[in-house]
Formats: C-alpha cells, sequence, structure tokens
C-alpha cells in the first residue's frame, strides 16, 4: 500500500516571530478519510496548504512510501500533481465562464481531451449533486455560494488524484448538498483515495471517518481512530477550548 508521510515539517510566515507548524509527522494511507479538527487559528489551513504545495516547509521533508519500493521525496511541484485541494473559500479558485470549463480544467491539463474529458466532468459534477445538461452552460458566477462550494469540489475531484484535502468542504451547504458531499468522499476512498477532511463540526464527521486529527498552536496532537474515540468527549473539549491533547488521554 501507499502512503503520503510527513516527517517533523515546520513552517514560519515571513516576519513572524512564532512558527505556525512545529514538527508536524503524519502518514497517510490511500483508502482511508481523516477528520482534522482543531480551534480557529489553530494551523489547519496553513497546514492544508503546506500539504498541498502551495507553500514550502523551512524544516522536514514529505515523501512517498510504497511497500517494497524506494522511498519517493515530494517537492511542492510533485505534491501539487498528486494532491486534490479546495480552501475554505472556494470562489477563490473559480475563473471560468461555464461550470463545464470550470470542472474541466484540472483534468484538461493532465492531458484530457474529447470524449474522455466530458465522461470525466460529467462525472464529478453528478458526484456533487449537479446533473450536467442543467449546469455545464452556466456561469459560475451566478451560482450560489453553496452551489459555488460544490463547483469547486467537482472541479478538483475530476481530477482523481490519489489524495485529497479539502478545508471546510460542507460549510455552507444544505442538507443536499452535504449528503452528496459524503457519498462523494466515500467513492473517493472505494477508488483508492485518500481523503483529509478539514472541519470544525464535529457532528458530521461521526459515521463519516476513519480517523481523526487534531492541530492545536501549530502541532498536530491528536491521532485517534474514529471506532475509538469519545465523540460526546470531543465535541466538549472543543466547545470549552480546552486542549484537545485530553481527548488522546481519555
Amino acid at each position: 500500500s501507499e502512503r503520503l508521510n510527513a516527517d517533523q515539517v515546520g513552517y514560519r510566515y515571513p516576519g513572524a516571530d512564532e512558527s505556525a507548524l512545529k514538527d508536524v509527522s503524519f502518514s497517510l494511507k490511500r483508502g482511508e478519510i481523516i477528520g482534522l479538527v482543531g480551534l480557529s487559528a489553530s494551523g489547519k489551513s496553513t497546514f492544508s496548504r503546506l500539504v498541498k504545495g502551495l507553500i514550502e516547509p523551512v524544516a522536514g521533508r514529505f515523501y512517498l512510501k510504497r511497500d517494497h519500493k524506494p522511498v519517493v521525496q515530494l517537492d511542492s511541484r510533485r505534491r501539487m500533481n498528486i494532491i486534490g485541494w479546495t480552501d475554505s473559500h472556494p470562489e477563490r479558485q473559480i475563473f471560468a465562464s461555464t461550470v463545464e470549463e470550470e470542472t474541466g480544467y484540472g483534468a484538461a491539463n493532465q492531458g484530457l481531451k474529447g470524449a474522455e474529458l466530458t465522461g470525466r466532468v460529467e462525472w464529478a459534477l453528478r458526484s456533487v449533486g449537479f446533473e450536467p445538461v442543467d449546469y455545464v452552460r452556466r456561469d459560475p458566477r451566478r451560482l450560489s455560494g453553496g452551489e459555488k462550494r460544490r463547483l469547486a469540489l467537482a472541479g478538483v475531484v475530476a481530477m482523481q488524484t490519489p489524495y485529497y484535502m479539502f478545508d471546510e468542504p460542507t460549510a455552507g451547504l444544505d442538507y443536499i448538498g452535504k449528503r452528496f458531499y459524503l457519498s462523494m468522499i466515500e467513492e473517493l476512498k472505494r477508488n483508492g483515495s485518500a481523503v483529509v477532511w478539514i472541519t470544525h463540526d464535529i457532528r458530521i464527521l461521526k459515521g463519516a471517518v476513519d480517523r481523526v486529527w487534531g492541530m492545536e498552536r501549530g502541532s498536530l496532537v491528536l491521532d485517534m481512530e474514529a471506532c475509538g474515540l469519545d465523540w460526546r468527549r470531543l465535541a466538549r473539549i472543543m466547545e470549552s477550548r480546552e486542549s484537545l491533547r485530553k481527548t488522546a488521554a481519555s
């Protein structure tokens, strides 16, 4: 099996006195879904941008480890190619004049064209709950906030990368949108991709993720199997702004 690994990765914003991320290590296996939680300003969004390759670590390294094969070092360019990503403001990622063009942009850059590209676009749109015939010619700028979020997801999953990083993907989605999102990540898992899902909504993670990571002051302080997690305790700790380390100690 293949894993994406981070080894003591750190990041400090230019001019900052303290590191935004400190000694972050993890091992992400393909075919699993991770829920990443933490209070505001804990470093989750910086973490997602660093893993994606949008910023470079000042310490540590990323690498791929495959069974019985040499380690593959991952610079930012390589991470950009294997990790699909949406940030917490997906409207920033939308620029095309039609939904069809927006959805297929990344896949087209991968070399897909013609019927194969059309099929990939239609599959991606359906995966987020959009019927292609109703959406492909629409102007993305005229979509609602929730629809834009779903469109950003469609454009990313159309690339069919082995790893995904979604930052607050269900924020602004109605019940139907959330159900389609949950179905989508399950399909990604079945297809052998890994998903890291960053969210403040503890309740929606239960039953949907395999593991939970917790971030606090720029460090990963929690890594637990979802089946062994006391979800009520985790919710109380988050609400009271206590240390997530208490969850691991429970």
